[in-house]
């Protein structure tokens, strides 16, 4: 797998479009599109989903893809910045986030750890929630939020909590003034979510705690992390169930309810290899656990439904 490979992919899931991905990097619009062919048959399987007269998509694949590929190129960007540009040369603590920590937890805790200890370099990436162990097995991850609810093989594995589920409607909607709601009163609405192989455990929360109170949600939009679910929620193109820390990133046009149901929830965790010795991941995880803990206990005297923090 080569790294012009990736970018000629990313170029065209980012545009969703030959032409506009063939003029951003330069090249002509048959280079490119003979580059992506190449790719796929490379790997033996389909990224884009092609048609006269429309443009192309994502296959399950190429959604897959396109997050990792993304990371992938940010860490080389990241290496060769560390050994050019650094003259030091410190190789970073590599963070890992999924989308619903990068937005409301991981700004309230990385500026802390840097400025505990401000000659540690972070270096953030986005892995899939169903990469992470790989990812940190690897040694291309080396402190990994996620969503697994139990401890995988071959990882140190620490939960934080147990999040609640809680609606995101437009802030238009009628729902959007209610202190509270049921989660039934979704029933009729469209919901906008990730695809399962995105995040398994997350999605399966989310459709098990709609199935609890009598209905399956009736996805019309997916989108690939929080700013494009949020943004599709304001633009009045569906509602979501998104995990606690989420609605700390407020978004115009996008209001946060809490639902009754103590059984809608998430897990938060994190992973990191066994034994690594990394101080600053030892401290940055106090920091997360720190932060939740905080977080719990002034939702709860707030006397609204809190993170649940184990022990």
């Amino acid at each position: 797998m080569e790294l012009r490979d990736l970018r000629a992919f990313t170029a065209v899931a980012e545009d969703l479009s030959f032409k506009d991905a063939a003029a951003r990097l330069g090249v002509s619009q048959s280079a490119l599109s003979q580059t992506v062919s190449r790719f796929e048959r490379d790997l033996g399987v389909s990224l884009f989903e092609r048609g006269q007269r429309r443009a192309p998509e994502l296959t399950a694949q190429g959604r897959v893809l396109a997050v990792q590929a993304k990371a992938l190129l940010d860490h080389a960007e990241q290496v060769e910045a560390s050994v050019v540009d650094e003259p030091t040369a410190v190789v970073p603590l590599r963070v890992s986030s999924i989308s619903s920590t990068f937005a409301g937890l991981v700004p309230r805790v990385v500026p802390r750890l840097r400025a505990e200890l401000p000659d540690v370099r972070i270096a953030l990436m986005s892995v899939l929630d169903t990469h992470v162990q790989r990812a940190v097995v690897e040694h291309r991850v080396d402190f990994a939020f996620g969503r697994l609810a139990e401890a995988p093989d071959g990882v140190d594995f620490t939960l934080i909590a147990h999040e609640p589920l809680v609606a995101a409607v437009p802030s238009a909607h009628p729902l959007a003034s209610r202190e509270r709601i049921e989660l039934a009163e979704l029933r009729a609405e469209s919901f906008v979510l990730f695809h399962r192989d995105e995040g398994i455990t997350g999605y399966d929360a989310i459709v098990s705690a709609c199935v609890r109170a009598g209905f399956s949600p009736q996805v019309r939009t997916y989108s690939l992390d929080d700013v494009a679910m949020l943004s599709s929620i304001a633009c009045g193109l569906g509602v979501s169930l998104m995990p606690y820390v989420s609605t700390l990133h407020a978004f115009d046009g996008v209001t946060y309810v809490p639902i009754d149901d103590e059984h809608a929830t998430t897990p938060l965790s994190v992973v990191r290899r066994v034994h690594d010795g990394l101080a600053s991941a030892d401290r940055l995880l106090a920091l997360v656990q720190e932060e939740m803990r905080s977080i719990a206990a002034a939702e709860r005297a707030k006397g609204n439904r809190a993170p649940v923090i184990p022990g």
